[in-house]
């Protein structure tokens, strides 16, 4: 036998072409009794290779590290036993700490210092190493790898080698230095050395492998290469037996030093369950409530999670305390645990949600709580994670970015001397045959296309995930080696949160919600809080209703607005619905016009099996939420919980992995074996797909539909309140400042301009009117504001100007936005006035201002007029105080249009004149080449449908305009109205206002 001590595997980042993964299943495939991963200068790619060899118990997986030492050769380390594989971790994170990114190295002397800590590392440097240093660290330990890569330096090598075990009578090991797991990777091996080194293939000369022999062979295979070696392939068999650290040891404790003295983490636990409890449900606890939380602290304290459920309190407890808004969501909200405690802010006794949906004692991995906080604010809760539990004990989870199509054509292109450049997506498509004709490589074309499978999914580089932490009782880098982040003062794992699925340690999400921000401000300005909101409004519904959702959460794309008129919620399931339904879930299962038709009575509600009417009731029969899969599976096909469980994780994965077929094909034989006809039995199999690509389960549409609720009352009840919200806390949702405030002025909101003695930074509300902030000018900073603060009052323009040192660019977009009208002066006098004005000379400026007051009438100063009035304020802006931009080009071109108003009263299928300023474009990728646009006027809105046709026609003008005139068919489904665009003309090119484009719908 023979065991392969070095292994690269792609997360050496461009210098392995297969996933661990690969690695491991052509092993097992081989006959091996073990393999060593040693990536370089990390152990990225471990979890996945554990995560393949599990389930094969007579393979063992032998974990080490490739390391770049300074101004020495590289050296291969292995871990032996668990406090080997620690210091392993704390030699790769010192490797990292300081050095750019890619560029890790570590001192000799301080890797052999750190390495004494343990007599559990095997050694295996490169040629020309310091083997006398070496040997005196690491004795029997070091081993000298020998290998023949058929390169014509093998003789050397093996001579050179020799020389050194037989002087310093070390023992030798023989290796194939693996970086691929089969021959046909060679081709790959070589585009990602072009990659990395930035160069053709043509001019990489001996950058390149000189042959492909570096693949993973047969264990005969190199017993007959080493046959004049036998202990060389001997020693690789010694090496796997004194490697006995498994993954499967990596436990980590939850820091628990905060908890009362005289509690264990459960007792405390169950303490603030039943506390939390009897605070939610006034009065006694229901009966069933009682059931269901011994139910879920029992499964908690036979899980050991109840750290886990502490921790995440704990945060969320600070948070409140701190006035931070926050709400946790996704699986955690089917726990009623999670809901006393007040992590979540949804009853899922109410809404009988399925717990085993969050945790599950069949399945082999920890919960996860994913909690939001305000956008504006996460950062202070980050800070408090780090300071409380400090930087050794913390670090956030990464993120594995990919090779997308996009970026494997460039980069494979540019292997092959084909330079795309910057051309769009598109482009690239179209003009490929062309282009690729430019590569001095015979046949490259079709090498390209067959290297674009091979490097799919390949990693890029590591990100940071969205806000996933990683806690610990111990030092982190004992468990993962930890490297700085890209972004600054952050530290990030080597692991992505899929391998901490995969080893069953826990993380923590603190995600980032730019409507809890919002929502907080607004609540401030309205004197509530958010569990005071009434429920059920009549007023809110009717509004809902009507699509009248801008600004909103969760509720207002083009998409949703259009299913809000044909849906018409009157109830909060309504919204949890709504917030589902436009997904590709529903859609690609195609449940939505089923669901819709018995809604709204053109369909009979019928159930397939009685059991159904149980599990879809809520849904008219039809499934819409993963819950309900997972329901259905259990009731109807023979799984256990932990079985429709899987089926879940199998979503996620289903275009990787076979795991989805084999699974479906078991829910599919299971629905049919209980009577449900096959066509439906399918439907719902498509359905899960769908989920794959984008599908909320059920839990998770509640927790958004709250905050939706809440955002669509404060809207109805206090629209200027609630539009200045929106704007203090920009960027966030679909709209501009300009839609959200020429909405809010629909809704009766009266809206102030800025004022330099009155406006702060942030819009404010002043006698129930909304005062613009100086947020909104463009090239205005925050700091600017204590200047501009400490020289109040201000008399006059040039009182203004002689006490702030504001930029001339900033002066001017003040003066276009009609700031200085509190002084008398309009857009055109304040211009000139600034322009004029000399800080050292102000007899020049005074004598500006006698000869503005004697009323001078030069053309300089002739008024605007209304439209250019408002353009200014959009050039300056981005939005206007004054009126809407179509009111003026009404008045100044006197176009015959059709307002957003009448559109809506005009039968289905008569053509309509319109033109409107665009605020949203989109063209998913679902849509089959159509796009989707949302104009509007001082009226309101309107939906256009484009045809592929008809935007290549004109497409300049839909492409490349903000204002369109259009010509277009009314249709009309339920409530919802939406212009089939025929005929498209771009007008006013000179405002500066573009549109939101989005080419998916979250």
């Amino acid at each position: 036998m023979y065991v392969e001590l070095k292994c690269k595997s792609n997360f050496s980042f461009l210098r392995g072409s297969s996933h661990p993964e690969e690695l491991i299943a052509r092993a097992i495939e081989l006959g091996y009794p073990a393999i060593a991963l040693t990536d370089n200068d990390g152990v990225y790619g471990m979890p996945k290779a554990y995560w393949k060899a599990k389930d094969f118990p007579n393979f063992k997986l032998i974990v080490g590290a490739d390391l770049n030492i300074e101004n020495h050769p590289r050296l291969t380390l292995l871990a032996q036993n668990r406090k080997a594989y620690g210091v392993l971790c704390k030699i790769i994170t010192e490797s990292h700490r300081d050095k750019p990114k890619g560029n890790a190295a570590i001192e000799l002397e301080k890797l052999l210092a750190m390495a004494t800590e343990t007599h559990g590392l095997i050694c295996l440097p490169e040629e020309k190493s310091n083997y006398e240093i070496l040997k005196e660290n690491f004795n029997e330990r070091l081993f000298l790898p020998l290998t023949r890569l058929k390169d014509g330096k093998d003789k050397k090598r093996t001579d050179d080698i020799l020389e050194v075990a037989r002087r310093l009578d070390l023992q030798i090991v023989a290796t194939n230095d693996v970086h691929f797991h089969a021959p046909d990777r060679r081709k790959l091996q070589d585009v990602l050395t072009s990659i990395r080194e930035t160069t053709p293939l043509t001019e990489l000369g001996f950058k390149l492998f000189s042959n492909g022999e570096r693949y993973l062979k047969t264990p005969l295979e190199m017993r007959d290469l080493f046959k004049d070696f036998p202990n060389a392939i001997h020693n690789t068999l010694k090496i796997a037996e004194s490697c006995t650290f498994s993954p499967s040891e990596l436990k980590y404790r939850y820091p628990s030093e905060w908890i009362p003295e005289g509690h264990s983490s459960q007792s405390y636990l169950e303490e603030l369950t039943w506390k939390g409890a009897k605070e939610k449900y006034t009065g006694e606890i229901p009966l069933e409530v009682i059931k269901v939380l011994r139910h879920e602290l029992g499964l908690i304290k036979k899980l050991q999670y109840a750290d886990y459920f502490l921790t995440i309190y704990e945060i969320v407890d600070w948070a409140r305390k701190e006035r931070i808004l926050c709400q946790g969501r996704g699986a955690a909200a089917n726990s009623v645990v999670c809901y006393v405690l007040g992590i979540t802010a949804v009853d899922p006794i109410r809404l009988n949600l399925l717990f085993e949906r969050f945790i599950s004692e069949e399945r082999h991995e920890p919960p996860d709580i994913d909690v939001d906080f305000e956008h504006e604010r996460r950062e202070e809760v980050i800070q408090h994670i780090y300071d409380k539990y400090g930087r050794d004990r913390a670090a956030m989870v990464s993120a594995v970015i990919t090779y997308r199509r996009r970026s494997m054509i460039r980069e494979i292109s540019k292997a092959f001397g084909v330079n795309i450049g910057v051309l769009p997506a598109k482009e690239i498509e179209k003009k490929f045959d062309e282009l690729v004709k430019t590569s001095p490589v015979a046949n490259a074309k079709n090498l390209i296309e067959e290297l674009e499978d091979g490097l799919k999914g390949f990693p890029r580089h590591l990100s940071i995930h969205s806000g996933g932490f990683t806690l610990s009782a111990d030092p982190i880098t004992e468990i993962v080696p930890v490297e700085p982040a890209r972004m600054d003062g952050r530290t990030i794992i080597q692991w992505d949160k899929y391998d901490l699925d995969y080893l069953g340690l826990l993380k923590v999400d603190i995600l980032s919600l730019g409507m809890l921000s919002a929502l907080r401000k607004n609540l401030d300005l309205v004197g509530l809080k958010l569990n005071e909101i009434p429920a059920e409004d009549k007023k809110t519904y009717q509004m809902i209703g009507r699509a009248d959702t801008v600004g909103t959460f969760q509720i207002e794309s083009r998409a949703q607005m259009s299913m809000l008129g044909r849906l018409q919620p009157k109830s909060f399931y309504d919204l949890v619905i709504e917030v589902a339904i436009v997904r590709p879930g529903p859609i690609v299962g195609k449940m939505v016009h089923p669901y819709l038709r018995r809604r709204q009575g053109k369909e009979a509600v019928h159930y397939h099996h009685p059991k159904l009417k149980k599990i879809l009731g809520k849904t008219l029969g039809v499934p819409l939420f993963q819950e309900q899969v997972m329901r259905m599976a259990i009731e109807l096909a023979q799984f256990t919980p932990g079985e429709a469980d899987q089926l879940r994780r199998a979503i996620g994965a289903w275009r990787s992995s076979g795991e989805i077929e084999m699974i479906g094909q078991k829910l599919i034989r299971g629905l049919i074996a209980s009577g449900l006809p096959k066509d439906f039995a399918m439907q719902v199999y498509d359905q899960i797909k769908g989920f794959a690509q984008y599908g909320f389960p059920e839990s998770h549409a509640a927790s958004f539909a709250l905050l939706a609720y809440a955002s669509c009352y404060l809207k109805c009840h206090y629209p200027a309140e609630f539009c200045c919200s929106l704007i203090n806390s920009q960027p966030m949702g679909f709209y501009a400042n300009h839609t959200l405030l020429d909405d809010a002025k629909r809704h009766g909101a009266k809206v102030l301009p800025i004022d330099p003695n009155i406006s702060s930074w942030d819009c404010q509300m002043e006698n129930g009117a909304l005062r613009l902030g100086f947020r909104i000018i463009r090239g205005m900073k925050e700091k600017n504001m204590e200047s501009l603060v400490a020289g109040r009052p201000y008399t006059s323009l040039g009182d203004f100007l002689a006490k702030n040192s504001l930029r001339r660019d900033v002066l001017y977009r003040l003066a276009m936005g009609n700031a200085f009208v509190g002084f008398g002066m309009d857009q055109r006098h304040s211009l000139w006035s600034i322009l004029d004005y000399d800080i050292k000379s102000s007899e020049i400026q005074m004598d500006l201002f006698h000869k503005q007051s004697q009323g001078d009438d030069d053309d300089i100063f002739k008024k605007l007029s209304f439209f250019e009035n408002i353009k200014s304020d959009y050039n300056s802006m981005g939005l206007s105080t004054i009126g809407h931009p179509m009111q003026g080009l009404r008045q100044a071109q006197k176009l015959p249009l059709t307002t957003s108003f009448l559109a809506k009263q005009v039968a289905p299928g008569k053509e309509i004149h319109a033109a409107g300023l665009v605020i949203i474009k989109q063209r998913p990728p679902t849509a089959k080449g159509m796009t989707f646009a949302t104009m509007e006027d001082e009226f309101g809105f309107l939906d256009l449908v484009i045809r592929p046709d008809v935007y290549e026609k004109h497409h300049e003008a839909l492409a490349y305009n903000c204002f369109l005139e259009i010509k277009g068919i009314v249709q009309r489904e339920g409530n919802t109205v939406s212009i089939l665009v025929k005929w498209a003309k771009g007008i006013l090119p000179s405002f500066e206002v573009k549109p939101t484009q989005y080419y998916y719908e979250v």
